[in-house]
């Protein structure tokens, strides 16, 4: 009998040293590097889905994947594709009274917060606990998360083509720190202005409370192709964008470039839906991610 419970430990033991071999391999800079193997199943069908193998790296890191010593190479490579200050400010069409960004602004350094190297990949837009958060475009749900341990908290991720949103490129709308779980399953077609989740505050945060917020991003690729792994949605070569920069009507996106203009360049005319769902212009394709007045 005691031969045989051994046999179990043992057996029990060697399965747990084969699981964390095949999820975590220290890096060549001496830090962890999740591996998941295993894709998101229900987005094997979709549009342009791929193997994660398919997704390079550094697009992993991009979006924040790798931990430890690894973050200033994290931050070294979210620069080069996009988080740059850009200084665009929204200006809502025919003032509209919107919810706005606070003081958590577009690829400000977040280094004093984390105490390491760190950027913020969007814009925080408060709002008060519950109230529901827009799909900006039509689009299809590819990606959500729970983010248990992670600053993000409950997320969901859209895919939106260029048909859905009258620009030259695929975009991928994220929306953190929400109340709970969406209810959507991933491959649900929405409707702009569809409500896609609640706002709250849920994400790790240490010893502070963070107040209720929605933190809003996009990221954006010319290629189709894209993959979830289970943590994260990876576009296929894909950028950031600032979120103001998502609603302008003609180039430049590129951050770089964005933050060459001068003077009244850098207002960008937000369009919206209000609450009788009404369209501020008519013909528009993106939204705002709240409800206007």
């Amino acid at each position: 009998m005691k031969n045989a419970k051994k046999l179990v430990y043992v057996g029990i033991a060697m399965a747990l040293v084969i699981l964390t071999a095949g999820c975590v391999k220290e890096s060549r800079k001496g830090y962890k590097e999740m591996q998941f193997s295993a894709s998101c199943k229900s987005c094997e069908k979709l549009d342009g889905f791929v193997s994660p193998s398919q997704i390079n790296d550094e697009i992993r890191k991009m979006v924040g994947k790798y931990k430890g010593v690894g973050e200033a190479d994290n931050v070294a490579i979210q620069k080069s594709r996009g988080v740059v200050e850009t200084y665009l400010r929204p200006d809502f069409i025919d003032g509209g009274d919107c919810p706005e960004i606070d003081s958590e602004k577009w690829a400000i350094d977040y280094s004093y917060k984390r105490k390491r190297p760190a950027l913020h990949k969007g814009i925080d837009i408060p709002q008060p606990r519950g109230t529901p958060v827009r799909a900006i475009a039509n689009g299809v749900v590819v990606g959500k998360f729970l983010n248990e341990f992670n600053r993000k908290g409950i997320e969901i991720i859209l895919r939106h083509t260029p048909e859905q949103t009258g620009l030259p490129f695929w975009t991928y709308s994220q929306y953190t720190h929400l109340q709970e779980m969406p209810t959507l399953s991933i491959g649900t077609n929405v409707k702009m202005g569809d409500e896609i989740g609640k706002t709250a505050n849920t994400g790790k945060m240490g010893r502070r409370v963070r107040r209720d917020a929605l933190h809003f991003a996009v990221l954006y690729s010319k290629y189709p192709e894209w993959s979830n792994d289970g943590v994260v949605v990876t576009p296929k070569d894909g950028y950031f964008m600032d979120p103001n920069a998502f609603y302008r009507l003609d180039p430049p996106y590129e951050s770089l470039s964005l933050a060459k203009l001068l003077g009244d360049q850098k207002w960008v005319p937000i369009p919206y839906m209000n609450a009788d769902g009404i369209l501020a212009p008519s013909d528009t394709k993106r939204i705002w991610p709240y409800v206007c007045k």
